[in-house]
């Protein structure tokens, strides 16, 4: 009895393998199995797409870059083109050929004081463009225009053509006038006063008795236009902003008396 319990036990135990080993086995499996259905069932997601390449697929091209900024150049360049074509009646209110449609005085009512607001907007933030002619349709010319003895306070004449213009002791005070073309006019007894007269040229126009007191006159220039110098007699700089460079070329100018040149110094 004792021999045949002893063999029943030892045939009937029998051997498993650690619990741990087939733990970390099954947990393999499943997580290969999980890529691997993921991957063939979706092969385009973010999931599947390395990390290098999603960020370069998010970074716009140059040449993407290079065509919407081209864009915006000629959308922004059209649109000035249209508000400068409906902004003012100038088209309708002058008759004649193109080339005279620039000088006012060929304007419906003539050299009155409103024509000056044509384009002023424009002129006032192009009026390096609009004094060389880039924006031929906000040219204004003032030639053989009578504006003496005018109040024409805070006026914009920037990008203006005001050559053989007449300002005879008109007020020209708090005006805009950056890169204006008055050369050969008269601006005799004109105050100018608190006025921006940046690279305006006034070259062979009639400045006596002028007053530019704290007025800007850097790049302005006052000297010969058709063989005559600017006049200069009397007129006051007390306060005049002008570099030195334009100092000494208005010093160059005979017929700039004593007092002046103490104004603007440099001489």
């Amino acid at each position: 009895m004792f021999t045949t319990t002893t063999t029943t036990t030892t045939t009937t135990t029998p051997t498993k393998p650690p619990a741990t080993k087939m733990l970390k086995a099954t947990r393999h499996y499943t997580i290969r199995d999980a890529s691997r259905r993921i991957r063939t069932k979706f092969p385009k997601t973010q999931a599947a797409i390395p990390h290098h390449q999603r960020e370069e697929k998010n970074e716009p091209s140059t040449s993407t870059s290079s065509t919407v900024s081209s864009s915006k150049t000629l959308l922004a360049a059209t649109a000035l083109a249209v508000v400068l074509s409906t902004m003012s009646p100038v088209g309708s209110a002058i008759a004649g050929d193109d080339d005279d449609k620039k000088f006012v005085r060929n304007m419906l009512g003539g050299c009155t004081p409103d024509k000056l607001d044509l384009f002023k907007d424009v002129r006032a933030k192009f009026s390096m463009e609009a004094s060389t002619g880039a924006l031929p349709e906000a040219i204004l010319d003032l030639d053989k225009c009578d504006y003496s003895n005018i109040d024409l306070d805070a006026k914009v004449l920037s990008g203006l053509i005001a050559r053989n213009a007449n300002f005879e002791n008109s007020q020209l005070t708090h005006t805009e006038m950056s890169r204006t073309d008055a050369r050969g006019s008269n601006f005799k007894g004109v105050n100018f006063k608190d006025t921006n007269a940046y690279s305006t040229r006034f070259d062979g126009s009639n400045m006596e008795n002028a007053n530019f007191e704290n007025v800007i006159l850097s790049g302005a220039s006052f000297g010969k236009y058709n063989g005559e110098w600017a006049n200069m007699k009397g007129a006051n700089f007390e306060g005049a902003l002008l570099s030195s460079s334009d100092a000494r070329e208005l010093c160059k100018n005979p017929t700039l008396d004593l007092e002046g040149q103490m104004n603007v110094g440099g001489c």
